[in-house]
């Protein structure tokens, strides 16, 4: 049985711009049909958004190579939740490795949100509550909406602590919008460290992808090209085929003919020890200014002494940098509990770690002006010898509103706010409006609790991540904005 919920409108965004995540061939008004959803993840789908109108009956029929352009009778919005961890994969055939567990999920839209579950019909769904769904789930599960007239934003979060044998560590990860070009910073893939790229095809048609990946030596010679995942499929890539003595990793993802959610798995084992597991989505893609918010440093002290030791070297802090295409240099100031300012030289398609094991406890934002594009992200660590965890956060895009839900498990929750000096935005958590103010950083934060539906709007472009500490581990997640109807770039093959 399916409840339906139409909550109050919500006043829109402007339009918001494809931000330097679109390939293109042809120009498509954003929008998609509800056919066809059938993925091995959550898909959440609400008013305004990104999608293919080639997701259409019949719209692929006439594309080509050549640019196109068709209209959608319908705009709605998807978000594809990673929910979980996942192991395993191959890069040779068809394999969305093995579930590690169940996550929590939070979905919020302000129109009516459905639960539907892998291999059902489009009628039998599992529910929906009063503008907020939170339940646990496996990753067989897709959210989808109703009214795709009704103003407002989708938000969905997906949380989990693992502890499955050497994998262990505390996952916070944001749904993310399916894409054709996306960048994530991340994973190491040497002994103990374990790296794989998760790819999501909500649509219904089959999408071919390339995966580039970069280290500290440069770009791999040997990509991979022409991967395919199936229609309403996933299929999980073990970085292991491409490289084992890496621990500076960048991907770049890139699709054709569907769009792709993508997500970075990594988990760390010191011996037989876990040291941490993490599930990241893409990150703002290459431009000259990137900023990173959510950073909060614990225990520094103490793990200054432990990375030290063989082995225990990627427990400090560290930020990491990609200048794709041209080198050149990056200015970074880090503020916060601390201030620092680091100026990192870059080498076309090397990936670049800087270690901020100096940074005394507290929370940080970093801001990176470059003289050329640049992808960047940093690596936070928790607990000790035993208990061992980590986390990356990835740039995230300037937004005016975000939407956030809070799922069910998230202990010592956090939103996380940078903007301008002095600023503040409007909040309103549950209804109940409240204004934040930003320090004299440009940061601000806000205890959240389970099941809360938090909405922010800012007169200045702000960014936003959630971060946690649940089960003593630490995971963070860079926000994206609530987007409205829009065009969006699309190759077709």
């Amino acid at each position: 049985m399916t409840e339906e919920f139409t909550p109050r409108p919500e006043p829109q965004e402007p339009g918001a711009a494809a931000g330097g995540r679109g390939r293109a061939a042809g120009r498509v008004l954003a929008g998609i049909g509800r056919a066809g959803l059938a993925i091995a993840a959550v898909v959440l789908l609400a008013a305004g958004g990104w999608a293919v109108s080639a997701w259409y009956p019949g719209v692929l029929a006439d594309l080509s190579r050549t640019a196109s352009s068709v209209v959608p009778d319908a705009v709605e919005s998807t978000r594809v939740c990673a929910t979980g961890l996942r192991t395993g994969g191959s890069m040779t055939s068809l394999d969305a490795g093995t579930a590690t567990g169940a996550g929590d999920l939070a979905a919020s839209s302000a129109t009516t949100v459905t639960v539907q579950r892998l291999g059902q019909q489009a009628g039998q769904v599992q529910g929906a509550a009063d503008g907020v769904f939170v339940g646990g789930l496996d990753d067989a599960t897709i959210v989808r909406t109703g009214d795709a007239d009704a103003e407002g934003g989708l938000a969905g979060v997906s949380a989990q602590r693992v502890d499955a044998g050497q994998v262990r560590g505390t996952l916070l990860t944001g749904c993310v919008s399916p894409g054709f070009d996306r960048w994530i910073g991340g994973g190491a893939q040497q002994t103990g460290r374990s790296t794989s790229v998760r790819l999501v095809n909500p649509s219904d048609l089959e999408a071919t992808v390339t995966l580039t990946a970069y280290t500290g030596q440069g770009q791999l010679a040997a990509g991979a090209e022409d991967l395919t995942v199936p229609a309403g499929g996933e299929r999980v890539l073990p970085l292991s085929a491409l490289t084992t003595t890496d621990q500076a990793l960048f991907v770049h993802v890139t699709a054709v003919r569907a769009p792709v959610a993508v997500f970075l798995q990594q988990t760390t084992t010191r011996t037989l020890t876990p040291g941490g597991a993490d599930v990241q989505g893409p990150g703002a893609g290459p431009a000259t200014s990137q900023t990173i918010v959510g950073m909060s440093v614990q225990g520094a002290e103490a793990r200054a002494q432990v990375s030290t030791e063989a082995g225990w070297e990627d427990t400090q802090p560290v930020l990491r940098l990609l200048a794709p295409e041209a080198g050149g240099t990056a200015t970074v100031h880090i503020s916060g509990a601390a201030e620092r300012d680091l100026t990192v030289p870059l080498a076309a398609g090397t990936v670049v770690d800087s270690p901020l094991g100096d940074l005394p406890d507290g929370d940080y934002r970093i801001d990176i002006t470059a003289d050329v594009p640049v992808v960047a992200a940093a690596r936070v660590t928790s607990g000790g010898r035993d208990d061992g965890d980590l986390t990356w956060l990835q740039s995230a895009e300037a937004t005016s509103r975000v939407r956030v839900a809070v799922p069910d498990g998230a202990e010592a929750t956090t939103l996380r706010v940078a903007g301008a000096a002095g600023g503040s935005v409007t909040v309103t958590v549950d209804g109940a409006e409240r204004r934040l103010d930003l320090d004299d950083a440009g940061l601000a934060s806000l205890p959240v609790s389970a099941r809360q539906v938090v909405v922010l709007t800012a007169d200045d472009p702000v960014r936003v991540a959630l971060t946690t500490t649940r089960g003593g581990g630490i995971a963070a997640t860079a926000l994206e904005s609530v987007q409205q109807g829009g065009a969006v770039d699309v190759l077709a093959r």
